[in-house]
């Protein structure tokens, strides 16, 4: 069977329905909201545990420039907060569905785990800041943190409008990363970077994001900062290291074998000996604190 022509996919990424919140965040998020103590940046805090609602703030506040002279996009989630004021985050919250509700659009998708999916996101968000700072790179506003918490959308868009197809890929095992992506290819047309990086495109997210969505398993290809599809490709490498793997049932990965990655090579691929060494315990610092905050986070 042949998947499906780009105008089909693009049709039915289109029609995908609001992503869905973790309940636990959307309560604690309502429960900011609603008290008068409450921060901007306590608010912002909460909204970036949460792909599905970091997408839909950044969505809403940049529809407003979609179209006119600006070319700025809002990358960040604080500035994206205060721009819409709480009382907009709040109408925005009451019109997100749950977890629960969406899963009944993915047709009873048994072999996702909402959780699972969450944990490596937000692993991912934080090791790719980390990363990047390491290299001494440098992006707008939250573009890491964004882009490597964004990095797997594609595979929750793929849940909800293609569950059939979803099911015939993530409930198998595969040998690697490429083997899943050429079963979505074959199947749907599109991989889940794809899917995800033209989601965000669509709702008016950065160009910088939405490339290293697109690119996070090959940053090679990137053009516009291959740096940052760099630093979320050598994160997510290291939080499946920790067994951090989200839904993808991929073989375990070794930290021994990250230097073999493009994303190393771009950030650290002319550093001297001496200096990839410091790197070295940097990023093992980084890692060993990753652990430990996730275990207190979920």
């Amino acid at each position: 069977m042949n998947p499906p022509s780009d105008f089909l996919l693009i049709e039915r990424i289109n029609q995908c329905p609001k992503l869905a919140s973790l309940q636990s965040i959307n309560d604690t998020l309502a429960n900011l909201l609603d008290s008068e103590d409450s921060f901007v940046g306590q608010i912002a805090e909460v909204i970036r545990l949460d792909p599905s609602l970091t997408t839909r703030v950044l969505d809403l506040v940049n529809s407003i420039f979609f179209g006119s002279k600006e070319e700025h996009h809002i990358t960040g989630v604080e500035e994206a907060s205060i721009f819409l004021g709480l009382n907009r985050i709040r109408e925005l919250l009451a019109a997100t569905p749950i977890i629960e509700e969406i899963s009944e659009l993915g047709k009873k998708n048994t072999h996702f785990s909402w959780e699972s999916f969450w944990r490596h996101s937000i692993g991912t968000a934080i090791l790719t800041r980390e990363i990047l700072s390491i290299s001494e790179n440098k992006v707008e506003q939250e573009a890491d943190y964004v882009s490597g918490l964004l990095h797997n959308l594609g595979i929750l868009i793929l849940a909800i409008t293609f569950p059939e197809n979803f099911h015939q890929v993530y409930g198998s095992s595969h040998y690697s990363l490429h083997e899943l992506t050429n079963k979505e290819k074959n199947l749907v047309g599109w991989d889940h970077a794809k899917i995800g990086a033209y989601y965000l495109w669509n709702h008016h997210i950065s160009e910088e994001i939405v490339e290293a969505v697109h690119c996070h398993h090959h940053p090679e290809k990137a053009s516009h900062n291959p740096a940052l599809s760099a630093s979320v490709q050598v994160a997510e490498f290291l939080v499946r290291s920790l067994n951090i793997k989200g839904i993808e049932k991929l073989p375990h990965l070794h930290e021994a074998d990250l230097k073999s990655i493009e994303g190393w090579k771009i950030l650290f691929g002319d550093i001297d000996q001496e200096d990839i060494e410091e790197i070295n315990q940097r990023i093992i610092s980084s890692v060993e604190r990753l652990g430990q905050t996730l275990r207190t986070i979920i």
